[in-house]
């Protein structure tokens, strides 16, 4: 079986005081863009087992997000087969673009699929927090959402089709989202959570009277990019990716730099 799993941008990203669970509450705008990972699945006999390839140097053996929603599939299902998993990556790792989350949820919408009797989405949600925060709004399959609470709190919006632009990562600039998160523990003031449907509200105005936030910009360089008269220049996730909204078909970028071109 080949499942696509594809990124997701943050158009806005508010990140509350840390709770005693250490977990941060959020209020955020997602949106699906058209880079996508492509994960090939081969199912033989048991014992449960995963073989992840395709992810060398990014992280250790065992530890992708698939390994650990495979597991949690395990846990809470039985299933007992060997999963033999291809990953082709196109969606930079560590950039705030959701790829491992975005890959976890297309495995555990498949495993579902197999089942005689599959889990609702609200099941399913439940699973995919254990993998991980962002899991849950790639299980829902939205092409926009209001996302609040630690992730599980997806409410589709309808997704603007006429945005487009680039995806800009700085070869090697990786950013760790618990490094990311302990930052923001530093700051004297958490900054006040916005209504989400004022959010919404927002996200319909042109994108040049955008007034979106993303507390990440605190722990990350903004990349040295020209940004055009009617354009917009937004941090994604915890970062390291920017993304630049443009109707430009090109994009001249530094040589450090990556411009991938994307529509929404």
């Amino acid at each position: 079986m080949e499942l696509k799993a594809f990124a997701k941008v943050n158009w806005h990203l508010a990140v509350g005081k840390r709770r005693p669970d250490g977990y941060h509450p959020i209020v955020s705008i997602f949106q699906r863009c058209s880079l996508y990972d492509t994960i090939e699945v081969d199912l033989q006999p048991g014992p449960f087992e995963t073989e992840v390839t395709g992810l060398e140097g990014l992280c250790e053996k065992g530890k992708s997000t698939l390994d650990k929603a495979a597991r949690v599939w395990h846990e809470i299902t039985g299933f007992d087969r060997k999963l033999i998993i291809k990953v082709t990556k196109r969606i930079p790792s560590q950039a705030g673009l959701g790829g491992g989350s975005s890959d976890a949820a297309s495995l555990l919408l498949y495993l579902n699929s197999l089942l005689s009797k599959p889990m609702t989405t609200e099941e399913l949600t439940k699973v995919a927090m254990k993998v991980g925060c962002d899991v849950p709004f790639f299980v829902h399959g939205y092409r926009a959402a209001l996302v609040s609470g630690l992730g599980e709190t997806v409410v589709p919006i309808e997704a603007r089709t006429d945005l487009e632009g680039f995806i800009i990562s700085e070869k090697g600039e990786k950013v760790s989202t618990k490094e990311a998160y302990d930052t923001l523990d530093t700051r004297a003031v958490i900054p006040v959570f916005e209504d989400p449907k004022e959010l919404e509200r927002i996200y319909r105005k042109p994108v040049s009277e955008w007034t979106f936030r993303n507390d990440f910009d605190m722990v990350n360089r903004r990349p040295d990019i020209k940004v055009e008269e009617g354009e917009v220049l937004l941090l994604t996730g915890s970062g390291s990716c920017h993304v630049l909204l443009t109707k430009r078909k090109k994009l001249t970028v530094s040589g450090n730099q990556v411009a991938i071109k994307v529509s929404f």
